[in-house]
């Protein structure tokens, strides 16, 4: 059977591989990627490439895979990366752990030659200068507000994913509007390499391979943006509950987003720190709080920032006019929890009511199954019934609230304090330098202090 070939090079802009004919670019704004001493360029480059298209193989069912580039330095961080997502892609994709561990375990991998590049920059940054990878979730959005607050000068970045259809035009609308109001530029990458997670484009149809790599790839990508900044933080807005894990039907630990757990984004801030002589960080300033908690401070304490939330991928086509398709489990779940906090989710453009009868298969807690692999876990199922205890609370009738208090009332008051304790308290933290943890707690404490 063929393996497959991997063909790289950079360009002005980026680079650019060449995949069975089809050619993929990261692109950066203006002179980014030429202005990023060259010394660092080399060794992002050979690693990007790899971390890119390591899931080829698997996806295209072949036993080798031949690069024009040499071994990457991280090559052992992207291989635990990606072994620890491949039951998330099992279970997502209807296949089995055990059989992709074994297609990955014997891929033959070759290089050009078998010269690692290490890195060698010293890449000077200041402590009042950062990057968002903001992407106008409510994490993004409140990752940035927060290190505003703190005085960290956050700038902006996206990385457009050309899988997501509209999602690049209702963020464009976004991110004008944001920079008038606060003077921040969106720096974005034009990512089409995206496309070589796309199973559609690819001919062999959806799969989940390939993109539980993304946060391990866009702090990388994102350096050389530092770079222009002199930033000392990376920051992603990775939250509580990004560490929960359950157990797929071959026993084998499964996290709905590995790249996103807190021990992970130490690794990944390890690998930022080596590519830059130590000064630049990858953290997360959300880390001690759980979704229903990010949104309450969001719109409490940030409600100018509040006002540009999207979470919706916009992938089909209810969501050519609208920033919110309005018909999908994260609009389902960004409504509910608005709702549960106390605010009016058509204040950020979700003006259908997203808790009617026809929404039904959008929450686990009544069955759904068009649900994301989170809502999987017990914590999921639990976040899901105090969120609808407090939408009933808080005085909403829509039909699934009026079923929750029939069905789910009694448990959801039974277990009320430990509901609150687990869904409103500030959690212990990893990931951030104790300075800037200590004056997020601060922020924290006096936001949820009203709970």
């Amino acid at each position: 059977m063929n393996g497959l070939s991997i063909n790289a090079k950079q360009t002005a802009s980026g680079f650019e591989i060449f995949f069975r004919g089809s050619r993929y670019v990261v692109n950066y704004p203006d002179e980014i990627w030429q202005n990023y001493p060259i010394e660092a360029r080399n060794v992002l480059f050979d690693n990007l490439v790899y971390s890119e298209t390591v899931h080829l193989p698997l996806t295209h069912k072949k036993g080798e895979i031949k690069y024009n580039t040499s071994p990457p330095y991280f090559q052992t961080q992207f291989f635990q990366n990606f072994v620890m997502d491949l039951p998330s892609c099992a279970d997502v994709d209807g296949t089995y752990t055990s059989e992709l561990l074994k297609e990955f375990m014997n891929l033959k991998t070759k290089f050009k030659d078998n010269e690692i590049k290490f890195p060698a920059y010293n890449e000077p940054s200041r402590d009042d200068s950062s990057i968002v990878s903001l992407s106008f979730g409510k994490d993004s959005l409140l990752t940035w507000a927060v290190c505003r607050e703190l005085g960290l000068n956050p700038q902006a970045a996206y990385i457009v994913e050309p899988v997501l259809l509209y999602e690049e035009k209702h963020k464009d609308r976004l991110a004008k509007r944001f920079q008038e109001e606060f003077g921040v530029e969106l720096q974005k990458i034009e990512h089409t390499a995206g496309q070589l997670r796309d199973g559609f484009i690819l001919g062999v149809g959806k799969t989940e391979l390939g993109w539980g790599l993304q946060s391990t790839q866009y702090s990388l990508m994102l350096l050389p943006i530092a770079h222009k900044w002199n930033s000392r933080y990376i920051l992603f807005g990775n939250e509580q509950s990004c560490g929960e894990f359950y157990y797929d039907k071959e026993g084998f630990i499964c996290y709905p987003a590995y790249d996103q757990c807190h021990i992970w984004t130490t690794q990944i801030d390890s690998m930022t720190r080596q590519l830059t002589g130590g000064n630049v960080r990858t953290i997360s300033v959300i880390e001690p709080l759980n979704d229903i908690a990010v949104v309450y401070s969001l719109y409490k304490r940030y409600p100018e920032v509040a006002k540009y939330h999207m979470s919706c991928f916009v992938e089909t086509e209810a969501g050519r006019n609208n920033r919110w398709c309005m018909d999908c489990s994260v609009c389902s779940k960004m409504y509910l929890l608005i709702k549960a906090s106390g605010f009016d989710p058509r204040e950020v453009g979700l003006n259908r009511n997203m808790l009617g009868e026809e929404m039904r298969d959008y929450f686990s807690l009544f069955g759904g199954s068009s649900v994301n692999t989170y809502a999987l876990t017990g914590r999921g199922r639990d976040e899901q019934l105090f969120a609808f205890y407090l939408a009933w609370r808080n005085g909403d009738k829509s039909p699934l609230v009026e079923e929750f208090e029939k069905r789910f009332l009694d448990e959801a008051k039974g277990r009320e304090d430990e509901f609150y304790k687990t869904f409103f308290d500030i959690h212990e933290s990893i990931t951030m330098p104790n300075g800037i943890k200590n004056n997020v707690i601060s922020i924290y404490k006096e936001v949820l202090n009203d709970i």
